[in-house]
């Protein structure tokens, strides 16, 4: 599992990768915490449970960001771990291990710009980009 960032005016684009879909998932969360915890406090530990539907896995993964994304801005929820990761094959739930925080209100969206989902060689890839 792991992700990079590549910066834009106004953008991130994230770009996950795993050896199966659910690792890619599990980096997008990791990326999320790395975004929205930086120089948080760590409050109380919380546990979310997210279900989140999607016509393929590209939406699907846009979806889920999105979530991350509202989870933090109405929640204060930052997460740190996705577990129990289920995909089937128009959704999937998730147990997001993580913390209540002070997080920036820094994701306005998740767009479908350069939005993928893909098979690659050494395993799985998504990306999107977030406005900023």
């Amino acid at each position: 599992m792991s992700f990079e960032w590549g910066e834009h005016i106004g953008e991130l684009e994230l770009r996950a990768s795993g050896a199966s879909e659910a690792d890619v998932f599990a980096g997008a969360v990791a990326a999320m915490a790395e975004l929205l915890g930086e120089g948080d406090e760590p409050g109380e530990a919380q546990t979310r449970e997210l279900a989140v539907a999607g016509g393929d896995r590209a939406t699907l993964f846009a979806a889920f960001l999105e979530e991350l994304a509202f989870l933090a801005e109405t929640e204060g929820f930052v997460p740190a771990a996705a577990e129990a990761l289920r995909l089937d094959a128009d959704g999937l739930t998730a147990r997001l291990r993580g913390h209540r925080g002070a997080p920036p209100h820094l994701v306005k969206a998740v767009t479908y710009h350069r939005l993928a989902f893909e098979r690659g060689p050494d395993g799985w890839r998504a990306s999107a980009v977030l406005d900023v």
